[in-house]
């Protein structure tokens, strides 16, 4: 009965599962990937509303292998809504040239599947593997979202990076096992917390886990893949690191600080305060002076990083509280970015940056959305992203990091003028050629409409989410 009942708990993974499985069989019978999108929807559903019936106390699952507190459950509802969109956008390609696997929708669940599992995860290994499967599944959604050789560099690239990731984060989970002789991350910090923070193997356990989620994060240094997969990654696989990828890094990265170093005197709130100024500070100039959309997205994307590596920086202030609606922002700017842009992209095969003029005329709702996702990207108000920087600032302050706070404000004023840049492109520069207009099919407008949705009406249910994102980081720290 201990077994079954924890098979229960894992339901909400075991839709995705099971969703992966149907689409894989039925992947075997046709080449088409259209059916296997619409059952892989059926599936983050089914999965919805397994975690719906778990929303009301925290559980313990594999003798506390992983917890499903809330914490993990505020991630798992962010990450299967942006899952959610993005199977929408597979739908967009889905019968073309420029068609995904029939496998995809599968591979897509499976990521899906292990950004849940180490979101969860509670103990080094059950981390570990749950980063595994996310990661491997990235490679393969990258690889298999469309048919061309820039589609199999990103997977490459992406297989690069994780496994480089993955090897320096086994390696600093290894030197604290070694250390404490403890796998349960809350047992790690109880321990370290009785050793000397100068000593040389705590600090070197430290080095080599930031090291490990620099490279899964794109931290400055480590940035280099993430720039170069978005040139190639098709749209769906791009969109869904932007979001869940980068969403589950960030959650697994800040239960790790919290547990494991913020019960001990190691200062890790200072090194990633200064690789967070680092990071959001390149990603903000580098923005500045793209001439491609792609990695014009790519460089957005890792200053937004920076902003979450200070929320997790201040993770004993409320830095939690802050990341939990920090990552939810990211997700919902991040979808409509690429989602509009590189539609458009698409629509007129080139990823000029300067080829934008005209968009708001022939393909006004796409402009719209880019409009509304970037301005959020750049943490303007009322909109998503001023209320998730707002809340990491605050978060900087109280954990005594004011001149960070001071580096991201500053850095808010690059991010908007990169994305004025853009606005003004698709809405005040002439057209340097004619095109059709770009029609949205049901599906598509349907997925851009909650995404412009969400982006403007977090101010409205800014309450209800700021006390779920609150309950949510009370549980971290328990």
């Amino acid at each position: 009965m201990k077994t079954f009942g924890n098979l229960l708990v894992f339901s909400p993974e075991l839709w995705l599962l099971a969703g992966a499985i149907v689409v894989f069989l039925l992947g075997r019978a046709q080449e088409d990937a259209r059916p296997g999108v619409l059952l892989a929807l059926l599936a983050v559903v089914g999965a919805f509303f397994a975690l719906a019936t778990q929303l009301r106390s925290t559980l313990l699952i594999l003798d506390g292998a992983f917890v499903l507190d809330g914490y993990a459950k505020f991630f798992d509802v962010v990450f299967l809504a942006a899952t959610a969109l993005v199977l929408v956008m597979t739908l967009t390609s889905a019968g073309t040239n420029d068609a995904p696997g029939a496998s995809f929708p599968a591979f897509l669940l499976l990521a899906t599947l292990g950004a849940l599992l180490a979101t969860s995860a509670a103990e080094m290994v059950s981390l570990f593997v749950g980063l595994e499967l996310l990661s491997v599944g990235i490679v393969l959604i990258a690889v298999l979202g469309r048919r061309s050789v820039a589609s199999a560099q990103a997977g490459i690239i992406y297989l690069v990076s994780s496994l480089a990731g993955g090897a320096v984060l086994l390696y600093g989970l290894a030197v604290a096992y070694g250390l404490t002789g403890q796998t349960n991350l809350r047992a790690v910090g109880a321990a370290l917390s009785e050793r000397s923070p100068s000593e040389p193997a705590v600090l070197l356990a430290l080095v080599l886990l930031v090291a490990g989620f620099a490279l899964m994060l794109a931290f400055v240094p480590f940035h280099w893949w993430l720039a170069e997969s978005f040139a190639g990654a098709p749209l769906p696989a791009l969109a869904f690191v932007a979001s869940v990828g980068i969403g589950a890094a960030f959650a697994v990265f800040g239960r790790l600080m919290q547990s494991a170093f913020a019960p001990t005197s190691v200062g890790f709130a200072t090194v990633l305060a200064v690789l967070a100024a680092v990071t959001m500070t390149y990603g903000s100039l580098a923005a500045l002076s793209q001439t491609s959309i792609r990695r014009l997205l790519a460089y957005l994307t890792i200053a937004q990083v920076g902003y979450g590596l200070a929320a997790v920086a201040a993770i004993q202030r409320g830095g939690a509280n802050a990341l939990l609606l920090f990552v939810l922002t990211l997700a919902i700017g991040n979808l409509g970015a690429c989602w509009a842009l590189l539609a458009y992209s698409r629509g007129i095969d080139s990823d000029r940056l300067a080829d934008l003029t005209g968009m708001s005329r022939y393909a006004p709702t796409l402009a719209l959305i880019a409009a509304l996702s970037l301005a959020s990207i750049a943490g303007l108000p009322p909109l998503a992203g001023f209320f998730g920087k707002v809340f990491v600032l605050q978060a900087a302050v109280q954990a005594g990091l004011g001149w960070l706070a001071v580096v991201a404000v500053a850095n808010l004023m690059l991010l908007a003028f990169a994305v004025l840049r853009v606005m003004r492109m698709a809405y005040l520069d002439r057209a340097t050629f004619e095109i059709d207009p770009i029609p949205l099919g049901r599906p598509v407008a349907a997925g851009l409409g909650v995404t412009a949705a969400a982006v403007v009406a977090l101010a409205i249910f800014l309450g209800p989410l700021y006390a779920a994102a609150s309950a949510g980081a009370g549980t971290l720290g328990h």
